[in-house]
């Protein structure tokens, strides 16, 4: 048995994920409501029930030609997501049985790929092999504030002191931007798609609202690096990020995460979930400052109607990767 619930319908979007736990803040619809500025589509929780358990997946349907008869693929919003599972007897039963309906609903819907980016901190991809292919890409870091104690930072020279500071998410948007647009016009394989408008950060402020934050780095009241941070529930994620690259000469990025994970032990969660990328200039930071085992980021990939998918979409894995694999 499956509900299909509409962003729409958020009352009944969050009794779900209230039912089965869930509280990472990139299953809400708070959240999907900004990643509908990267992805135009329509926002839908599958919720799925049977003996084995329960499974909630939330995504974002896309029309894939204008023409009659029309078709969709489906995708989880920039970020981390997938299925949540709430298992009674076995994963491997639970999965199966949520599968062939969600294959079914695919049918039915004319859907014709799916492209789901894992939870790494879930573990969430693992239960799907051999049900999906299954793209690795890189490791992702985590800090469990029970076990954290803030790095130690060698004495700087004066004029090199780095001062971090709590940003207003509003007020500093437009700043932060300036080193955003600087930092991905650096990276020489760009994918154009991480090119965010700003129409996607005023959706983000607007949308998330308190549990979304902004943290910059100085260095003689110079913003030289800056990220923005979700939280809610137990987790905070790192997000999105931008640097000069004065900044990564005077090893920014450290003194800015480590002030970041000093403020969410501060304020009592319990992990902070930094992320990783291809290209990022925070990697060797968040490798530093990180205390968890590293945990890999997986896409997911399922084509339905192999014929339909060569005619609208045609990617191959390389195309995937580059369009799916978050910055």
């Amino acid at each position: 048995m499956y509900k299909l619930v509409s962003i729409q319908d958020h009352i009944k979007w969050q009794e779900i994920l209230d039912a089965l736990d869930i509280q990472d803040i990139y299953y809400t619809t708070q959240y999907f409501l900004s990643a509908l500025k990267l992805d135009p589509g329509e926002a839908y929780l599958f919720y799925f029930q049977c003996q084995d358990g329960e499974v909630a997946y939330p995504f974002i349907k896309r029309k894939v030609n204008e023409e009659k008869p029309q078709y969709f693929d489906i995708s989880t919003p920039f970020g981390y997501g997938g299925p949540v599972l709430n298992i009674r007897s076995t994963s491997a039963a639970l999965v199966e049985n949520f599968r062939k309906e969600f294959i079914d609903f695919c049918k039915k819907e004319q859907i014709i790929a799916e492209f789901i980016r894992f939870h790494p901190s879930k573990k969430n991809a693992e239960l799907f092999e051999g049900h999906m292919q299954l793209l690795p890409l890189y490791e992702t870091y985590s800090i469990d504030f029970k076990k954290w104690q803030r790095p130690l930072v060698e004495e700087k020279e004066l004029s090199s002191k780095i001062d971090v500071r709590k940003l207003g998410t509003v007020r500093h948007m437009f700043e932060f931007l300036v080193l955003y647009y600087s930092n991905a016009r650096r990276r020489e394989e760009a994918d154009s798609y991480y090119f965010f408008t700003n129409d996607y950060f005023e959706a983000l402020v607007s949308a998330l609202g308190p549990n979304l934050h902004l943290f910059g780095a100085y260095r003689e009241d110079k913003l030289v690096s800056a990220c923005y941070v979700l939280a809610m529930g137990k987790t905070m994620h790192f997000h999105l990020e931008g640097n000069l690259p004065e900044g990564k000469k005077h090893q920014a990025g450290h003194e800015l995460l480590a002030k970041v994970a000093e403020w969410g032990s501060d304020n009592y969660y319990e992990e902070f979930h930094l992320g990783g990328s291809l290209d990022s200039d925070l990697d060797d930071a968040k490798r530093e400052v990180a205390n968890m085992p590293a945990f890999t980021f997986f896409i997911g990939k399922v084509i339905h109607e192999q014929q339909l998918y060569d005619r609208f979409i045609s990617l191959d894995d390389g195309d995937i990767i580059r369009r799916y694999r978050n910055i």
